[in-house]
């Protein structure tokens, strides 16, 4: 898993890193899959046959690493408050 911090420009635009969109195979155009929740974004390339079951698929290993390290949707809001508050 790679993490980037990438920055929203004032039209609400974000770059996707060169070396991302060339390991996803990203060519200009492209549509992406956009899916958020609370503070949450999620991208997803968009293959002519995605449906939802691929979607679930495709985040089953990320799932499975949160619920693997006891990680709760209580711990997650809780660490957003906590970061609210400081800021």
């Amino acid at each position: 898993m790679e993490i980037s911090v990438i920055k929203i420009s004032s039209k609400g635009q974000i770059v996707i890193p060169a070396s991302w969109r060339k390991k996803m195979g990203l060519k200009d155009g492209e549509e992406l899959l956009a899916i958020g929740e609370g503070d949450v974004l999620l991208l997803k390339k968009i293959e002519k046959t995605t449906l939802k079951a691929e979607f679930e698929e495709s985040v089953k290993p990320i799932r499975k690493k949160i619920k693997r390290l006891g990680v709760t949707r209580k711990d997650v809001e809780d660490a957003i408050k906590k970061v609210r508050k400081v800021t």
